[in-house]
């Protein structure tokens, strides 16, 4: 298998912007790909979970509110034997004050003072009776009340329950989507290069494949043929062999992109890049091992179509689809050494 070294470009970028939305559930291209391919099904498994949910909630709450209703009722009936019981304790104080006859003058006083609190807190008792009811049963009241409320909303408006309930699941699905949306550009980058990573890897460790290539030059490099300072370099992918190395520049680009004239040419990209790397190379690392004296470096520029490619040739470029990839790498004869490459890829990687 080939050696990888450092994260693709766009994979980064992407993470970055997902977290950057408050988007942070995905750990691969791939989970995003089935995110959305899935996405329709995840938005009727929330709705299918949530109506199940629902169900059994239901059938739980009806199990509750009858036990609760059979303990309200015991509840209520011990506590109203308790009151009357009292009731007919102060009842028969009162009786039997009525049934004593005594011409004391001081007992008919005492008598009278006596029978007059029973009396008060015998009506006291009848006069609350339906207070101290209420307050006994409160706790299990409320919970009756909550029980029934929700019974009567599930079977009055079951979808209705079902959608509010599920909404902030879809909320969030939907939001997630709008944001993958946002950044499919950055997801057909991150998925076309992934698969350029993931066919590389089958090559075997002769081959090392470096993501992300930066380079940056100060003072910059003049490039005569356009015209310009080049301060810097990023290169999808630099695949170093034994044949040489390859500058890869990955697009997951649809027939209509590959047939615009308003996108910028990959092809003046990739020779900018050729240019610089090779001076780069030139400057910074030399290869003696040849009797004949210091080996040339080929560098190969190589534009890998995901799905689509022109119908042409172009000048100083190669232009494959990915399943042509690994077949356009092994064409050329190594002309390097094990120790060669491994000394091309100390520089660079």
């Amino acid at each position: 298998m080939a050696r990888i070294y450092r994260t693709i470009e766009s994979l980064k970028s992407l993470k970055y912007e997902l977290e950057n939305k408050g988007v942070s559930r995905f750990k691969s291209v791939r989970e995003i790909k089935d995110f959305l391919k899935d996405f329709d099904s995840r938005k009727s498994t929330v709705l299918n979970d949530t109506k199940n949910d629902l169900e059994q909630e239901y059938h739980n709450t009806c199990i509750r509110l009858e036990e609760n209703t059979q303990q309200k009722v015991e509840i209520s009936n011990l506590a109203t034997e308790k009151i009357d019981r009292k009731i007919a304790d102060l009842q028969s104080k009162i009786d039997i004050i009525h049934k004593k006859n005594s011409l004391s003058f001081l007992y008919k006083i005492l008598s009278s003072i006596k029978l007059y609190y029973l009396k008060r807190r015998c009506n006291d008792f009848k006069g609350r009776k339906s207070k101290i009811l209420s307050k006994v049963v409160q706790p299990l009241a409320q919970k009756i009340k909550i029980d029934q409320v929700f019974i009567n909303k599930y079977e009055s408006n079951k979808q209705i329950l079902i959608e509010r309930r599920a909404k902030s699941k879809i909320e969030e699905l939907e939001f997630t989507r709008a944001v993958l949306e946002e950044c499919k550009n950055l997801i057909s980058g991150a998925i076309g290069e992934n698969l350029v990573v993931k066919e590389i890897k089958k090559l075997s460790d002769d081959f090392i494949l470096i993501n992300d290539f930066k380079l940056d030059f100060s003072p910059p490099i003049f490039h005569k043929q356009q015209n310009e300072r080049i301060y810097s370099i990023q290169i999808d992918h630099l695949l170093i062999s034994k044949a040489g190395i390859f500058i890869i520049e990955t697009k997951n680009w649809s027939k209509n992109s590959v047939n615009s004239i308003s996108l910028r040419s990959p092809i003046e990209q990739i020779r900018r890049s050729n240019f610089a790397l090779y001076i780069y190379i030139s400057e910074n690392i030399t290869l003696h091992n040849h009797h004949w004296g210091e080996q040339k470096i080929p560098i190969r520029n190589l534009i890998v179509m995901i799905n689509n490619k022109p119908n042409t040739e172009f000048k100083f470029v190669s232009v494959k689809l990915l399943k042509e990839l690994n077949d356009y790498i092994k064409y050329f004869e190594p002309i390097l050494t094990e120790e060669q490459v491994n000394e091309i890829t100390s520089h660079l990687v």
